[in-house]
This record gives structure tokens, C-alpha cells and sequence, in this order.
């Protein structure tokens, strides 16, 4: 039987996970296929945007994505660490 720390543990990681995949989906692709993977590409660098690369929207939706990833990983771990003490 699950305790109550674990049912409110297992409910905040359903809504991270939920919200992760909102996130990612909001994200634009790179539109750069293979060949921007392998050669690189510097036409964002050279634009006016590529130098204010952490103000746009893109690069706030990236960091959101990273904290609840983090988040996420970390919930994951204390339920672990929890379910491994009983």
C-alpha cells in the first residue's frame, strides 16, 4: 500500500510529465535536418536574434524544459529512495 507521501510524489510527477511534453511540443525544430547536425549551421549566430539568443522565446522554453527536467528527476529519485525504505 502506497503512503500518502508517495500518492502526492506520483501526483507531482504525472503534472511535471504533462507539462514536459506541453513544453517540448511548444518548441520549435531547428528545421536543420542532417546536414545542420553534422556541418553546423551560423546563420542564427550571424543575425540580430542570434545575439540576444537568451531573450527569445525559445531559449525561455529551453530552460523551463531543463528545470522540469530536473525536477522531474529528482522526485524520481526521493520516490525511489523511498519505496527502497520500506
Amino acid at each position: 500500500m502506497l503512503s500518502v507521501a508517495e500518492w502526492v510524489i506520483s501526483a507531482v510527477l504525472i503534472v511535471v510529465a504533462l507539462v514536459m511534453i506541453i513544453i517540448v511540443l511548444f518548441q520549435q525544430s531547428d528545421d536543420d535536418g542532417l546536414s545542420g547536425a553534422i556541418g553546423g549551421s551560423s546563420s542564427a549566430y550571424d543575425s540580430y536574434l542570434g545575439k540576444n539568443e537568451g531573450r527569445t522565446t525559445t531559449a525561455k522554453l529551453a530552460k523551463f524544459t531543463k528545470i522540469m527536467a530536473t525536477i522531474f528527476f529528482v522526485f524520481v529519485l526521493v520516490l525511489d529512495v523511498l519505496n527502497v525504505m520500506k
